[in-house]
């Protein structure tokens, strides 16, 4: 008569041969194989997200060290978001994903309602930041024209702008007015302070 044994896990019982139990040293294994088999799967991935967390703990802290020393070694937004588009396989791959994890999600759950905000909010930033304008190689040489005079403009108030900062900052501060005229202080002078804060 066939010997019987009893997975551990499930409870089941199953001849005790290989199509039911892994072979080990002296014997079978206490598990069936459809419980050995789940069980290793759970440990791979249980290990796989375990080796995860580790390489992004040693990203962020990486980027927090390069974050420290400062300068050319904090990577530019646009690098950044560049180089993950990457990982999602571009702009495209970023938008399939997207929109898998969007229709994954429950119809009328708080995560879809998130993810359309998400995507109104980049629609407005990216607007105001000027990327919804029409693009200089599909311009017309009316619009072009148009778009220099008012970036050449933009400029020149920009620099009025400054130029009368600087000179604001020049004006000598005015101490005290009297009968006898107003006593003022060049801009790079201290002003002399004396008891009660009035000055001198």
């Amino acid at each position: 008569m066939e010997q019987s044994k009893k997975c551990i896990d499930c409870g089941v019982e199953y001849p005790a041969t290989a199509t039911y139990f892994h072979r080990s040293k002296d014997g079978f294994h206490a598990r069936c194989r459809k419980c050995r088999n789940k069980k290793e799967r759970k440990s791979r991935k249980v290990k796989r997200n375990k080796k995860l967390d580790q390489i992004e703990k040693g990203g962020v802290d990486l980027f927090v060290a390069a974050a420290r020393i400062g300068g050319a070694n904090i990577p530019h937004s646009s690098e950044l978001l560049e180089t993950l588009m990457e990982y999602f396989g571009g702009v495209r791959g970023f938008a399939n994903a997207y929109m898998k994890q969007y229709y994954d999600s429950p119809v009328g759950g708080a995560f879809r309602t998130k993810m359309l905000d998400s995507v109104m909010r980049l629609v407005q930033n990216n607007t105001a930041m000027g990327g919804a304008k029409k693009p200089f190689d599909l311009m017309t040489d009316e619009e072009l024209e148009a778009e220099i005079r008012r970036q050449v403009l933009e400029a020149a108030l920009s620099v009025k702008l400054q130029e009368k900062r600087d000179e604001l900052q020049r004006l000598p501060v005015v101490l005290e007015e009297r009968e006898g005229g107003v006593r003022t202080v060049p801009p790079d002078a201290e002003v002399p302070r004396v008891a009660g804060g009035e000055s001198e």
